[in-house]
């Protein structure tokens, strides 16, 4: 549990009255009869709230902004005097795209009446900064009737976390020397992960194109509903979505989506398996060489982040079609017959 603790700057009588000549507080040195109490609960002269060490803790991601309570002030001062209070926050630790306000920081004050409290307000606003923790030290000036003082306050720590980070990761499957018209299987996991210090509620999206099926079957997510549908209807599949490349019964990509909220500091993951199908024309998928994307790369949608793509490459060449394999570092020539090095390691056709 958190202790909260008031910090009482507690001002010796005499010194009330008499502080050199002037009756100025200038500092919380020892020297000048002026001493600072660190108890629980106390009610004394002039306080302020600090928790584990700070006058505030606020957190904010990068492009983004939020109000917070910089700092509560209560008047305590024996005479029952008004204090009039402003704070000096220092920003030098900040980096240049965070713009932050603390009230009365531009010389402006706040009159506390004894007995009472108020509380000063802050902004900030943050774009693009580097994920991290940053200190702003705080200085309170007051002054009332018969003397003034400078305290150093609990400072304001600034985090700055990351947004959600979403990934691919293939589990199981070749991504190279695919032969042609043979039946291919994969698993990949969509894996989001969330490093703020709150439930994100999010939307995954994905598209898994036309050369694949996908087996709903061996497909589950850690937590969260998803559902997935051909793209030309906005139906929810069977037992798995698949594509094609023609005829009146063909199926275009299919759509996923997948709502989850991911816990603070924490990750969620899904498992898709997908497979080649057979096209319309009753021929196993791929029936053409390069490469292939197994999906268009998941996108979380409240943040516009998406990840990589998983990539497959299918071998241009087969035996079927009396092709030479890609194994012939000469490649092939234009009669579709292995070229061979000859005794100088050039090669010929």
């Amino acid at each position: 549990m958190k202790a909260l603790f008031s910090i009482i700057i507690t001002f010796a009588l005499a010194s009330l009255i008499l502080v050199g000549s002037s009756g100025t507080f200038v500092s919380l040195e020892a020297s000048r009869e002026v001493k600072v109490a660190v108890v629980s609960h106390d009610k004394e002269y002039l306080g302020f709230d600090c928790e584990d060490g700070y006058a505030a803790v606020v957190e904010v991601t990068p492009h983004s902004e939020t109000y917070f309570d910089a700092l509560t002030v209560r008047n305590y001062l024996n005479e029952m005097k008004d204090v009039w209070i402003s704070l000096d926050p220092d920003y030098s630790s900040l980096p240049g795209n965070v713009d932050m306000f603390i009230e009365t920081e531009d010389g402006a004050e706040r009159m506390i009446a004894p007995e009472d409290e108020y509380t000063f307000a802050g902004h900030v606003n943050v774009t693009d900064v580097v994920p991290g923790e940053y200190i702003i030290p705080i200085t309170m000036r007051a002054r009332w009737d018969v003397g003034d003082a400078v305290v150093e306050t609990c400072p304001i720590k600034l985090v700055v976390t990351g947004d959600p980070t979403i990934e691919k990761i293939l589990l199981y499957g070749n991504t190279s020397g695919i032969p042609l018209k043979t039946y291919q299987e994969w698993v990949f996991q969509i894996l989001v992960t969330n490093p703020t210090g709150d439930d994100l509620t999010l939307t995954i999206t994905d598209t898994i194109p036309a050369e694949f099926n996908v087996s709903l079957s061996e497909t589950g997510a850690s937590a969260g509903t998803y559902r997935f549908w051909a793209a030309n209807d906005g139906n929810q599949c069977g037992g798995h979505c698949g594509g094609g490349h023609g005829g009146h019964d063909a199926q275009p990509a299919t759509k996923m989506e997948w709502n989850v909220t991911v816990p603070a500091e924490g990750s969620v993951h899904m498992n898709i398996t997908i497979s080649t199908r057979m096209n319309p024309g009753g021929q196993q998928e791929f029936t053409s060489c390069g490469e292939y994307s197994l999906n268009e790369g998941a996108t979380i949608v409240q943040y516009g982040i998406t990840s990589n793509a998983l990539v497959v490459t299918v071998d241009c060449c087969d035996d079927h079609d009396g092709c030479c394999q890609e194994q012939y570092e000469c490649g092939c020539n234009h009669d579709h017959s292995s070229n061979h090095e000859n005794g100088t390691g050039e090669c010929e056709g």
